[in-house]
């Protein structure tokens, strides 16, 4: 994965935590981390073969194994966890 697609996923990781139990657009998504949604559609589709997210229609929120995940890393003291 490159660096970019790992930042976007991240991102991606930290907005659906905020919107827990939510489902969110690709494109409110793009809107709101201001990156191209294309870019966020392949962040996605990691996230969800990675069983991370789960997507609905066409929108998308965290799985139970990425709240689990985005919780550690909004509690964790190292920030790159």
């Amino acid at each position: 994965m490159s660096p970019e697609l790992e930042d976007v996923s991240r991102w991606l990781m930290q907005v659906l935590y905020d919107n827990y139990d939510r489902y969110v657009s690709s494109r409110d998504l793009s809107v709101h981390l201001d990156v191209d949604e294309t870019q966020v559609l392949e962040g996605l589709n990691h996230l969800i073969e990675s069983d991370l997210v789960e997507s609905q229609n066409s929108g998308y929120r965290l799985s139970g194994k990425g709240y689990s995940v985005a919780y550690q890393r909004v509690t964790s003291f190292c920030p790159h966890l």
